[in-house]
């Protein structure tokens, strides 16, 4: 995982490659222009005069020019690289999951649910995706009930407000309206996101 010190220094040397990007792009052209100064005065005439004048614009600006194709190049490449490394942490951060510690007593499922839940097939290897009828009445959609008996997700939950013995019933998740995000789930026994 990242640290903010990490990022705080890749984002200083990201402001310490622009600011000498841009003097060496500045400073590429008075190199130019010294160098071609003198030997347009020595070999053309004064500056000043409109046929040196326009040798010298030519000549500085040109050689500038070509100087700076190197440097656009290298500069392309790290604008690149920042843009792709921004995205990838845009994307380790669109697949975290919440995660709150519950203690596995309260998210434990009654023998009677855990034998009727471990009847039917799994949504993944390994679990369960369950809608929970809870004794209330109420019902909570897309609960992820891990080896048939330890309720380990929630969806669309910040939090748990309900514990395993107070779910009277459980229904199979209708999964062909399932459209989930990661950052929608909550895991309940405090297992963080991998980055």
């Amino acid at each position: 995982m990242q640290t903010q010190k990490t990022l705080n220094k890749k984002e200083n040397q990201s402001v310490i490659w622009w600011i000498g990007w841009i003097l060496l792009t500045i400073g590429s052209f008075f190199v130019a222009a010294f160098f071609w100064t003198p030997v347009i005065a020595k070999h053309v005439g004064s500056v000043r005069e409109t046929k040196a004048s326009i040798l010298w614009v030519a000549a500085v600006f040109g050689s500038w020019l070509v100087a700076l194709i190197p440097l656009i190049i290298f500069m392309y490449r790290k604008v690149d690289k920042a843009y792709e490394d921004a995205r990838i942490r845009r994307e380790k951060m669109a697949g975290r999951f919440q995660s709150t510690l519950i203690e596995k007593s309260k998210r434990t499922l009654s023998g009677e649910l855990s034998s009727k839940l471990k009847t039917w097939p799994e949504t993944i290897p390994g679990g369960h995706l369950v809608n929970a009828v809870l004794k209330n009445g109420r019902r909570i959609p897309n609960v992820f009930v891990a080896e048939g008996n330890e309720i380990l997700g929630i969806y669309n939950a910040k939090e748990l407000d309900f514990e395993g013995k107070d779910i009277s019933d459980l229904e199979p998740a209708d999964l062909s309206k399932a459209s989930f995000l990661a950052t929608n789930w909550t895991r309940l026994d405090g297992v963080l996101s991998p980055d």
